[in-house]
């Protein structure tokens, strides 16, 4: 099958395009929800590591940068 839309004779088939597109939108949002909760986790984080510098009276000067091991991302 060359196209999800057609079927294996090569005719329009919308009932196999419309199961595709929700599944395309299911795994979609499962990955963006994936990707929410991972920036909630690294926003956290920073602002623990703000709250321990402002604890010990230490002040931030730049912008922290950080990494995701798993998936290369940086966040700033």
């Amino acid at each position: 099958m060359d196209k999800y839309w057609r079927n294996k004779e090569g005719y329009y088939d919308p009932t196999l395009a419309q199961v595709i597109e929700k599944e395309n939108h299911v795994e979609r949002a499962k990955k963006l929800a994936i990707e929410r909760k991972r920036n909630k986790e690294v926003y956290k984080t920073i602002k623990k590591i703000k709250s321990i510098l402002e604890s010990k009276d230490l002040e931030l000067i730049e912008r922290i940068t950080l990494r995701d091991k798993r998936t290369k991302k940086e966040y700033k």
